[in-house]
C-alpha cells in the first residue's frame, strides 16, 4: 500500500506546476496578435491602436446618414428660397462628409471627393450642420458612444476637423 505524499512536497509540486504554466501562458500569448491587429506581409513593429468607439460608430453609419442628409437638404434649401437646389444639394453633400472621420483604407467608392469642397456660407454650414445632427441622431444606436459621436460631428462642423471627438486628433482614431 502506498502511502500519501507530505503535505509539504504537494504544495512545492503545484507551485512548480503553476510557474511552469504561468511561463508557457505568456510565452504563447506573446506570440498571438490581437484580433484587431492586422499586419501588412512581413512587417514588424507596433501596431496601431484600434479606433474609438465613437469613431467606428460613425464610420458604420456614414451612408445612411448621409443618405438621411441627402433626403432632407433639398426640402430645407428649397423652404430658404436657394436658387439652385441641386447645385447646392451637392455643394453641401461633399462638405458634410468631410465632417466624417476617414476609414484607414476605406473601401473603393467611399472615400471623400479629389480635392477641397468648396466651403459653403456660414448660413448654409449651419443650415447642413443641423440637419447632420439631427441626421445622425435618428440613425444611430442608443450605445454609449453615441454622445461622443454627435459631439464628434459637431465639433468638426464648427471646425475642429473631421472626427474630432473627445480626442482632438484631426484623423479621428
Amino acid at each position: 500500500m502506498s502511502r500519501p505524499a507530505p503535505v509539504g512536497a504537494l504544495e512545492d509540486t503545484t507551485a512548480l506546476i503553476g510557474r511552469a504554466f504561468a511561463v508557457a501562458l505568456h510565452e504563447g500569448l506573446s506570440a498571438v496578435a490581437p484580433p484587431w491587429a492586422t499586419r501588412g506581409a512581413g512587417t514588424r513593429g507596433p501596431r496601431p491602436a484600434p479606433p474609438e468607439p465613437h469613431i467606428v460608430l460613425l464610420r458604420v453609419h456614414r451612408e445612411e446618414i448621409l443618405g438621411d442628409l441627402a433626403g432632407e437638404l433639398p426640402t430645407a434649401l428649397a423652404a430658404t428660397g436657394h436658387p439652385d437646389v441641386d447645385r447646392a444639394c451637392r455643394t453641401l453633400l461633399d462638405w458634410a462628409l468631410t465632417l466624417f472621420p476617414q476609414p484607414q483604407t476605406a473601401p473603393p467608392g467611399l472615400n471623400r471627393p479629389a480635392g477641397e469642397p468648396t466651403l459653403p456660407a456660414s448660413r448654409m454650414r449651419l443650415t447642413v450642420a443641423t440637419l447632420l445632427l439631427e441626421c445622425a441622431a435618428r440613425r444611430l444606436p442608443d450605445v454609449p458612444a453615441r454622445a461622443l459621436a454627435l459631439q464628434s460631428l459637431g465639433r468638426a462642423a464648427r471646425g475642429a476637423g473631421p472626427g474630432a471627438g473627445t480626442t482632438g486628433r484631426p484623423d479621428g482614431t
